[in-house]
């Protein structure tokens, strides 16, 4: 891998954002240096004038369904829309592939499955439920970053929810390895509303508290579920673009690609997840990719899911979000995680980059899309802001003119140890 200078682009850094040229050697940042001031001769140069550079975007929370269910999505068709999407890391969920995430072995066929076909580089949570209990400890020597369950039934009968007992735990395996327990809150003897979302958290936290270990609330739709984890110390919360830009009128309008778990909710919540997320209650945002084939969106009881690892950059720029923030938003679960050289662009982290041009206006098509169903509720929406180039480590997975590269090239990323 060679030498790499991304030349003439307004860098977005954790606290500011600054023309600069970005200098990578085998794949990682070795310097931040003033437009025009390195020697480019023998090296490979991307020209950002009039772009942002951004850091390569961590989400966190995506359903790749590989090994096993590759008509669903897969790692191939997966990485590609990632890196359209700016995205230079993954963290798959350990649910959807066939057998689950949750055992060792599991564990290590996903990671190869992700060196085979991934363009961007991969971690993995694991499965907590009743019965991988017993091979938690395993599943974090495999290189899990954490481990990540259910409070209501899954859809899965191979992945069930857990009781208080397994949660206790887990929590006492994750407090011991110090990762965090990443949960699904939603208490569906409650019905779908806000309190389902409320109950489920307050019930999390306490056990998780009682064990000392660091929980994780994935994909809070509710504002009074981000107010319920705020009230226990090392409570983290994730909440998704399409909570904080689609209402349930939207959903109304749009269908089946717009129906997810927890459901988006109204124009008033989402503008009270918009005051959290300004008041800094919210930790990090991740798609929730969550894909199926068609066919199993519609019926009686339809897959309820949205597609999004490749617009939640694009979604955040047109909703006007300070772009400093966005990169902090997007990149800060590297550090929760611990995974070694992501997170925001400095010298000695890897060299992920997501090139954008902030001007550009273009309407959401699904010719557009790379996922393996190309289906998402933001076809037809107008955006401004559009990634015109991702780099991995130095090496360039996507351009806007060229397409993606070739599947494959990208990394199992296991996290650093304390």
């Amino acid at each position: 891998m060679g030498d790499v200078v991304v030349r003439g682009g307004v860098v977005v850094l954790a606290e500011r954002a600054e023309r600069l040229d970005v200098v990578a050697h085998d794949g990682v940042v070795v310097a931040l240096t003033p437009p025009g001031t390195v020697d480019t001769l023998g090296v490979e140069v991307v020209d950002a004038d009039g772009l942002l550079v951004f850091p390569g975007v961590v989400d966190a929370h995506v359903h790749f369904d590989d090994p096993g269910r590759a008509d669903w999505e897969g790692f191939d068709h997966g990485s590609a829309a990632a890196a359209a999407g700016g995205v230079t890391t993954v963290v798959d969920m350990p649910i959807d592939s066939d057998p689950p995430t949750v055992t060792a072995d599991a564990v290590r066929a996903k990671a190869a499955a992700a060196r085979e076909r991934s363009r961007v580089d991969v971690a993995l949570w694991a499965g907590l439920t009743p019965r991988s209990v017993g091979d938690l400890a395993a599943m974090v020597e495999a290189g899990a970053v954490g481990f990540k369950a259910f409070a209501c039934p899954s859809g899965w009968d191979d992945f069930p929810p857990v009781d208080d007992a397994s949660l206790a735990a887990g929590c006492a395996a994750a407090a011991a390895f110090d990762v965090p327990v990443a949960v699904h809150c939603e208490d569906r003897r409650l019905g779908s509303g806000p309190e389902s979302e409320v109950a489920s958290v307050r019930w999390a936290a306490t056990i998780a508290s009682a064990a000392g270990a660091r929980l994780h609330v994935v994909h809070a739709s509710a504002c009074e579920a981000v107010d319920e984890a705020r009230r226990w110390p090392g409570v983290t919360v994730e909440t998704c673009p399409h909570y904080l830009v689609l209402t349930d009128g939207d959903v109304r309008a749009i269908g089946a690609t717009a129906r997810c778990a927890p459901p988006i909710r109204s124009a008033a919540n989402r503008e009270g997840l918009w005051a959290r997320l300004r008041g800094g209650d919210i930790d990090w945002i991740a798609s929730d990719h969550s894909p199926c084939p068609p066919a199993l969106r519609r019926g009686a009881h339809p897959w309820a899911g949205i597609s999004g690892v490749q617009l939640t950059l694009a979604v955040l720029l047109d909703a006007g979000l300070d772009r400093v923030r966005i990169a902090g938003l997007l990149t800060a679960a590297a550090a929760a995680l611990r995974l070694p050289g992501k997170g925001p662009i400095s010298v000695g982290n890897d060299a992920d980059f997501a090139l954008v041009d902030p001007d550009a206006s273009w309407g959401v098509e699904a010719k557009d899309l790379f996922d393996r169903h190309r289906a998402s509720p933001f076809i037809g929406r107008a955006l401004r802001g559009r990634v015109v180039r991702t780099l991995v480590r130095g090496r360039t997975v996507y351009d806007i003119e060229a397409g993606v590269c070739d599947a494959g090239g990208g990394r199992v990323v296991r996290p650093a140890q304390i």
